[in-house]
């Protein structure tokens, strides 16, 4: 019988990988951490397109400023946030306090334990997003380093684990394999050592390596930046192990809350408030334009509830008063262009006049 193909790269398990050759010992030991996160990887970072921002303001005349200035804010968004309205210092401060720990906002001065939540409402392009994630992105590099640690105390496991069962593997290749199972050819090449399957092995390395893991102070998943569509998802997924990681982590950030009108959705963001109250998990930061009585889209008790809630773990910053910082510099920027076609057709009624 002809032998069958080997499965594609992507869809080899990792003893597979190993096997093949395709896999180094530092790629092994960041697939094995990556399993830990419950499928949810993909949200414990912050979105690539949010990297950018800082909890920072500056003051900047929008009406004239220096064109090269005007032209690179139109290029590419400020990192800070420009022309601050009250909410927008409300907010950095807000985040400042809990980045340092304050006991008012945090438990045991610890960042990572927020004892309060927050819920940024208001129109669109008013820097809501901006500031909750320049927060969650600082909060991602204190948890980086509690979990450097993760890295450093159980890396030499995982390289251990994998050089000994890439080594094992070799030994297999030519050893004899009897009925009962796996066999290896002793020193002196005539006795036989019974030993369980490589594989075996070395997924009861992993699994103790995990079990260890999960005992640690700080998870992968402590951290969770996810928009609200994507969370919808993932509840209506009934992924058990990413509905245990939602409720758990130390923080949640939720971006862009609109059921519009759907009380199903509501229900799932007040059932996740509910159980991160339940479980002692404060800290949960929302985005919105939708005022939390709004939210429950003319369910009246389901918008008491969820009022009720809200008001007891998380404290509101409005925006409703800040300028939408989108459409101000679109403004600009079609005003610069009508500036240059009545300088165009001021010259061109010049040269007519003089032909």
């Amino acid at each position: 019988m002809d032998d069958l193909p080997a499965p594609p790269v992507n869809d080899r398990t990792l003893p597979e990988k190993i096997e093949a050759g395709t896999i180094t010992a530092t790629e092994f030991e960041a697939a094995v951490i990556d399993q830990v996160y419950a499928g949810m990887q993909q949200y414990c970072e912050i979105p690539e397109a949010y990297q950018h921002c800082e909890l920072t303001s500056r003051q900047l005349d929008i009406e004239s400023p220096p064109k090269q200035e005007l032209r690179g804010l139109l290029r590419s968004r400020p990192a800070e946030i420009v022309n601050t309205g009250d909410a927008h210092i409300r907010a950095i401060e807000f985040f400042s306090m809990l980045l340092e720990g304050y006991n008012a906002v945090c438990d045991g001065g610890d960042p990572l334990a927020p004892t309060v939540g927050g819920y940024l409402y208001g129109p669109p392009g008013t820097g809501k997003t901006h500031l909750m994630a320049a927060y969650g992105r600082r909060l991602r590099e204190e948890l980086d380093r509690k979990l450097h640690h993760v890295h450093e105390n159980f890396g030499d496991v995982l390289q251990r684990a994998f050089r000994q069962y890439t080594l094992r593997s070799v030994q297999e290749s030519r050893a004899t394999e009897g009925e009962v199972g796996y066999t290896t050819l002793t020193s002196q090449g005539h006795d036989y050592e019974k030993r369980s399957a490589p594989a075996d092995e070395f997924w009861e390395a992993i699994s103790d390596f995990q079990m260890r893991l999960a005992g640690y102070r700080y998870q992968p998943t402590d951290l969770i930046y996810i928009g609200f569509k994507e969370l919808v998802e993932v509840v209506r997924g009934a992924r058990r192990a990413a509905m245990d990681a939602l409720e758990t982590a130390r923080v949640v950030f939720i971006d862009d809350i609109h059921p519009q009108g759907d009380p199903a959705q509501v229900q799932i963001v007040l059932h996740l408030l509910e159980r991160r109250y339940e479980l002692g998990r404060a800290g949960t930061f929302l985005t919105t334009n939708l005022q939390t009585s709004q939210l429950g889209g003319g369910d009246e008790m389901l918008g008491r509830r969820l009022l009720s809630r809200c008001a007891e773990t998380l404290l509101t910053i409005d925006f409703s008063n800040c300028p939408d910082w989108r459409q101000t510099l679109k403004a600009r920027r079609i005003g610069l262009v009508e500036d240059e076609l009545e300088r165009r057709i001021a010259l061109r009624g010049r040269d007519e006049s003089t032909e």
